[in-house]
């Protein structure tokens, strides 16, 4: 997620002091001509103060991301998730100056492939916000009506405009790294999976340590960790990756809730870190999975990997032996 020093990644509560300040001077620099300087300040008061700020980072289907630059804020999105399927743009706006060099369409762009199952992303712009209605358009989204009271004030103005994602499946589940508060889920989640094959018992703290941590933990720190999360804000799949050796990746704790199988959770999750692997100068990507779990074997194979002869034991409480996959990237 870089281009040349610019980084763009999810915001976290020490970012939102900068976040506001952003906030303020971009929205003076946009609105101060159309709703006056008293008003914008009222509103920037109100909308961005950093507490506000701050409850925006934990809610469900929640896509907070910053952009800096050399360590500088320089941009910032907010998007929120529907079980309808579509996705909310809540913001998104570009230190003054800084517009115009491609950290929006950077910005718009990680916010949709957080959101890889939307049917459709819709934002409201200001109908006297040239400039962002150009930028929007060119992006792909129209006009579908007029709405009013933008954000619940009366008298801010907006055009609905929306763009329909083309590979939509109808559920906003949003795509992100792993948090350390997703600990719970991940238990629940693995032991629901293992819950599947008789004999097989999990036991994070002896078998799998960084799922008690995750965000802290080598394969998050050194690697890639990511998490789906459903509408009700749950975790129902994960997947990492580290680089154990030069050119080969690893792909690490693969698992997908049973009752949001068979909607290609699991393929997107494995694309996305064969994305990075490649990123990172992998050539191979590799895989270690137990001899039970036989519909992860035939996924496998669809996704392009083979299975040598070579296992392996765990020696783990559930007596597990493993057999080896891999695949050329």
């Amino acid at each position: 997620m870089t281009n040349l020093e610019l980084i763009i990644r999810p915001a976290t509560e020490s970012d939102l002091p900068a976040v506001r300040d952003l906030l303020v001077r971009t929205w003076h620099h946009t609105y101060d001509s159309i709703y006056g300087v008293e008003k914008v300040t009222e509103i920037t008061d109100r909308w961005h103060s950093v507490p506000n700020l701050g409850q925006q980072l934990a809610r469900p289907l929640s896509c907070f991301l910053v952009a800096e630059r050399s360590g500088v804020l320089v941009g910032t999105s907010k998007a929120t998730g529907a079980v309808s399927g579509a996705v909310m743009l809540d913001r998104l706006y570009v230190e003054p100056a800084e517009q115009r060099s491609g950290i929006g369409e950077q910005l718009l762009d990680e916010t949709e492939r957080a959101y890889p199952f939307a049917s459709a992303i819709e934002l409201d712009v200001e109908p006297q916000n040239g400039r962002a209605i150009a930028f929007y358009g060119k992006h792909g989204f129209a006009f579908p009506h007029l709405t009013s009271d933008c954000g619940g004030d009366s008298g801010v103005q907006a055009r609905r405009m929306r763009k329909v994602l083309k590979d939509g499946a109808g559920a906003a589940m949003l795509l992100r790294p792993v948090r350390d508060t997703d600990a719970q889920d991940l238990i629940g989640l693995i032991t629901l999976c293992f819950a599947d094959y008789p004999g097989c018992y999990f036991d994070p703290h002896g078998d799998m340590p960084d799922i008690v941590r995750p965000a802290q933990s080598k394969l998050a720190t050194e690697g890639r960790f990511l998490v789906v999360e459903d509408p009700t804000g749950r975790v129902c799949a994960c997947a990492g990756m580290d680089v154990p050796e030069t050119g080969v990746a690893e792909l690490h704790r693969l698992y997908v809730r049973p009752d949001m199988r068979g909607r290609g959770v699991a393929k997107l999750l494995t694309a996305r870190l064969e994305g990075v692997s490649r990123a990172r100068g992998a050539t191979r990507m590799v895989l270690w999975s137990d001899t039970r779990f036989t519909n992860a074997h035939a996924m496998y194979r669809k996704l392009g990997y083979v299975a040598p002869e070579e296992t392996r034991s765990l020696g783990d409480i559930s007596g597990s032996r493993e057999f080896f996959f891999s695949k050329a990237l």
